[in-house]
C-alpha cells in the first residue's frame, strides 16, 4: 500500500495568492497543452521513414526486446521505486504516469548527438507512441489497484483516451506528410520539435505563475527522479548486450536512451487533462513530470558534452561505429537500417551510407 502521509520535505517554494483557477482558465490551459503536444507529435510523424520501420520489423526479436524494455520494464521500475521509498498516493500517480509514457522526440536528438541509430530511435519513439494507446491504460489501471490508491487519484480513462488520441492522430498525419512531401518534412520536423519544446517550457512557467500555489518537493521525489532514468539507462544497455539479440553498438546506445527518456510533454498533458487543476493533490502529481523533464534536459546535455569532448580527443571507449566486436550484425546494419533519416543525420553519415549502398 502507498504511504498516504504528506512525507518529509527538503525544499519548498511558496507564492502567495489563491490556489484555485476558474473554469475558463482551466479549459484554456488544457486546450493549449493539447495543441502544443499535437505540434510535437506531428513533427515526430514527419520524421518517420516507412521503409526503416518495415526493415526493423523484419527482425522482430530485436524490435520486440527494445519495446519491451520501454513499455514494460520502465513502468515496473517506476512502480518498484515509488513503492520502495513509500511515496504518497499523489506523488506515486505522478511517477506512474511518467514511467508509462511513450518516448519523446527529445530522445531522437540525444541519440543523434551520441552517434546512435537514428532510424531505430525514430521507429521506437513512433511505435511506443502508437502502442501507448493500449499500454498506458493497462498499467494505469493495474498499478493503482496493486498499490490501493484512492479512486479520486486514479486517471479517468475517458480523459486518458482523449489525450492518447491527441498524440496518435498527429503522428499518423505527420507520417502521411512525410510520405507525400519527404524533403519538406525534414524542416517540419525540426521546426515542430523546437517550437513545441519551447512552448511546453513557457507553458509550465506561465502555469506556475498563474496558478499561485505552494510547491513542495519531497526527498522521495528527488530520489526517484534521479534513480528512474539512471536505472532505466543501465538496464536498457545491459539487456541489449545479450549475445542472442545481436544489437550493434549504435543500437545499444539507442535502446538505452529510448528506455530512459520518456515524453514529458505527454506526461504533463495527461495530468492536466485528467485531474482538476484546483485539486490540492494536483501539484504533487504534476510536479514529477516537470522534474523528470528538467533532469532529462540537464543530464543529457552534460552527457552529450562529455561524449563529444572524449570523441574529439580520441578516447578509446568512444566507439561510433560497428567494429569487429559486433561481427556480422554490424556489417549488415547499414542495409538493415534502410533509408537514413535526413532530418537528424550528419553529413558524414550520409556520405558513408551512399558508399555502402
Amino acid at each position: 500500500m502507498v504511504n498516504n502521509s504528506s512525507g518529509s520535505t527538503v525544499a519548498m517554494t511558496t507564492t502567495s495568492g489563491p490556489s484555485t483557477l476558474d473554469n475558463a482558465t482551466n479549459e484554456a490551459i488544457q486546450i493549449t497543452t493539447a495543441v502544443i503536444l499535437a505540434i510535437i507529435m506531428f513533427g515526430l510523424g514527419c520524421s518517420v521513414v516507412l521503409k526503416s520501420a518495415i526493415n526493423y520489423m523484419k527482425k522482430p526479436k530485436q524490435f520486440a526486446a527494445a519495446l519491451f524494455l520501454q513499455l514494460v520494464i520502465m513502468p515496473f521500475l517506476g512502480l518498484g521505486l515509488s513503492r520502495a521509498v513509500q511515496m504518497t498516493s499523489a506523488q506515486t500517480v505522478g511517477v506512474l504516469i511518467m514511467a508509462t509514457c511513450p518516448g519523446g522526440a527529445y530522445s531522437n536528438i540525444v541519440a543523434y548527438w551520441l552517434d546512435g541509430d537514428m532510424d531505430l530511435s525514430i521507429v521506437m519513439t513512433t511505435a511506443s507512441t502508437l502502442l501507448a494507446l493500449g499500454t498506458m491504460p493497462l498499467w494505469l489501471f493495474v498499478f493503482p489497484l496493486i498499490l490501493q490508491i484512492d479512486e479520486n487519484l486514479r486517471v479517468p480513462f475517458d480523459q486518458l483516451g482523449y489525450a492518447l488520441l491527441g498524440i496518435v492522430v498527429p503522428v499518423l498525419i505527420g507520417s502521411v506528410v512525410k510520405y507525400q512531401f519527404p524533403k519538406k518534412s525534414e524542416y517540419i520536423t525540426k521546426i515542430c520539435s523546437v517550437v513545441g519544446s519551447i512552448a511546453i517550457l513557457v507553458m509550465v512557467v506561465v502555469f506556475a505563475i498563474v496558478k499561485k500555489v505552494d510547491y513542495v518537493i519531497s526527498w522521495q521525489q528527488i530520489l526517484v527522479v534521479l534513480l528512474l532514468p539512471s536505472l532505466a539507462l543501465v538496464l536498457g544497455y545491459v539487456a541489449t548486450r545479450l549475445p542472442w539479440l545481436n544489437f550493434s553498438i549504435k543500437a545499444r546506445r539507442t535502446v538505452a536512451i529510448e528506455t530512459a527518456m520518456q515524453s514529458s510533454a505527454v506526461g504533463t498533458s495527461i495530468v492536466v487533462r485528467s485531474f482538476d487543476i484546483s485539486s490540492p493533490d494536483f501539484d504533487s502529481i504534476f510536479l514529477f513530470p516537470v522534474m523528470y523533464a528538467a533532469v532529462q534536459l540537464f543530464v543529457s546535455f552534460f552527457v552529450v558534452v562529455c561524449y563529444l569532448i572524449c570523441k574529439r580527443r580520441g578516447c578509446q571507449w568512444v566507439r561510433t561505429g560497428d567494429d569487429a566486436a559486433d561481427g556480422a550484425d554490424g556489417a549488415d546494419s547499414a542495409e538493415f537500417n534502410g533509408v537514413a533519416n535526413v532530418a537528424y543525420e550528419k553529413d558524414e553519415d550520409r556520405t558513408s551510407l551512399r558508399k555502402i549502398t
